[in-house]
């Protein structure tokens, strides 16, 4: 697990859970959490995967301080069964500035709060908006270099989940949405299927989403203090991304 690309770790937890799911079909169990815990859990407990996931957690910690300290900490971690981990440190992000402090010098305040209620109000990113604003050039499309999104969904093979679906996207702590100023979630969203909504609660739009996940690793609302999850639920749903490079 450590230097595998997964497919073995996938190989065989897909085999525990085609074993677990045969078992509670050979007893007549109904398949709930409770059984499948009883059963897959408990199979990938016991498993390689698990004795190995314990080595390789913290064994890459320390490529976020270059290759070589990387290196030597994965190598460290695997020959020592995980006891040891150096050059790492625990695993967190640090909160989005504020749109004030981050323009502060190259937006004019005033400008900046017009900006933003303008880009509200039609409901489309403010990202485009800054970068335009701050002097970033803008890049033309030439119909060959660039693919537009909706071409890309078109190219790449998108799946989208049959009508009477609920949303696989969630805001699932409306009153931290509304509280929030930065609106991460909707400015990291490349295929613009976040935007904003009433009441500062962001509008999802299943047929633009790419099912990359970006909107909930980067929720900038944490529900408790102290902690990484976010106002955003990724929940089980038909559909997916099928393409070469996701």
């Amino acid at each position: 697990m450590l230097t595998g690309s997964g497919v073995d770790e996938a190989w065989t937890t897909g085999v525990q859970l085609g074993e677990a799911v045969l078992q509670l079909w050979r007893e007549g169990a109904p398949f709930t959490k409770e059984n499948l815990e009883r059963t897959y859990v408990a199979r990938r407990r016991a498993s390689w995967v698990e004795r190995e996931s314990r080595i390789a957690a913290r064994s890459r910690d320390g490529f976020r301080r270059g290759v070589v300290r990387g290196l030597v900490g994965m190598a460290i971690a695997g020959f020592s069964g995980g006891r040891l981990h150096p050059f790492g440190r625990p695993h967190g992000r640090r909160p989005a500035r504020s749109l004030e402090a981050f323009y502060r010098g190259r937006v004019p305040p005033d400008e900046l709060a017009r900006l933003v209620a303008d880009a509200r109000a039609r409901k489309q990113p403010l990202h485009e908006v800054l970068m335009a604003r701050a002097g970033w050039p803008e890049i033309a499309y030439d119909g060959q270099l660039l693919v537009s999104h909706q071409d890309a969904l078109l190219l790449g093979g998108k799946v989208q989940a049959p009508p009477g679906y609920a949303d696989h996207i969630a805001f699932v702590y409306p009153s931290l949405c509304e509280r929030c100023e930065t609106k991460v979630c909707i400015e990291v969203c490349s295929g613009q299927a976040i935007t904003p909504g009433e009441h500062g609660v962001p509008d999802f739009d299943r047929e633009k989403c790419v099912h990359c996940g970006a909107c909930q690793w980067s929720c900038d609302a944490p529900r408790e203090p102290g902690t990484e999850l976010g106002a955003i639920a990724l929940q089980a749903g038909a559909g997916g991304l099928h393409s070469a490079e996701n």
